[in-house]
């Protein structure tokens, strides 16, 4: 039989080594991906954007002579967090615009977004959009219009966590998705965002054309650039 001593010092020492074991354990615990970071969820946050489009009229018999540029600027600021009804933890998003650095931002609408272990949503005027698509990898196909009753939209990573600079900002990691690529006879359909870890959406492309005869005569091409963001 054990001594009452030597049985106290062998429990003793099997708790220490259970409570070791189970420190490393959580040690060795995998953390959360970093691919979330492009897609930030935290109060406060906010990015500014140039806003470049050019619209092209249908009023011009078809000769593409009613062509108007516009420039501005966004900025998109990420101001409470709610839950929704299927009880996710939902972002307001307010989106301010100015026509030059020189003037106020002014309030212009209200989206808001939902990011979740498998997926990234923004609704945008209302319409929901599926952003990004985890785990992010080369092989990754996504409808960016499931939650919608657009059209279908096959989304696609064109690359992941390489550096860029836009906008005169460098960026370490950034990932380019590529929404549509149609470029035929009778219409121009292209959409692109990229995104930078830290950071969110960076740059939009999106460009949708009616031809005639093979030349643009109406639709509207839309391109928006980083120019800051914080807090940094």
């Amino acid at each position: 039989m054990v001594p009452d001593k030597s049985r106290f010092l062998y429990f003793s020492g099997i708790c220490c080594l259970c409570f070791i074991l189970s420190n490393c354990k959580k040690e060795s615990v995998v953390p959360v991906s970093p691919s979330y970071d492009y897609f930030p969820v935290i109060n406060g946050h906010w990015v500014d954007y140039d806003v470049d489009s050019v619209f092209h009229g249908e009023n011009d018999n078809n000769n593409d002579d009613s062509v108007y540029a516009y420039h501005f600027q966004i900025r998109e600021m990420i101001d409470s967090t709610f839950m929704d009804n299927q009880g996710r933890p939902t972002q307001v998003v307010l989106r301010y615009k100015r026509n030059t650095d020189a003037d106020t931002w002014t309030l212009t609408n209200v989206w808001t977004q939902n990011l979740s272990l498998t997926s990234a949503y923004r609704q945008e005027n209302n319409i929901p959009f599926h952003k990004l698509a985890f785990p992010i990898n080369g092989s990754m196909e996504w409808n960016g219009n499931d939650a919608n009753t657009l059209e279908e939209e096959l989304y696609h990573y064109k690359d992941f966590h390489v550096p860029r600079t836009i906008g005169g900002i460098t960026l370490d990691s950034t990932l380019s998705v590529l929404q549509s690529d149609e470029d035929n006879y009778v219409e121009r359909i292209y959409g692109e965002e990229i995104y930078a870890a830290g950071v969110g959406l960076v740059f939009r492309q999106r460009d949708d054309l009616g031809k005639r005869n093979g030349i643009v005569v109406r639709g509207l091409e839309y391109k928006i650039s980083i120019i800051d963001y914080g807090p940094r």
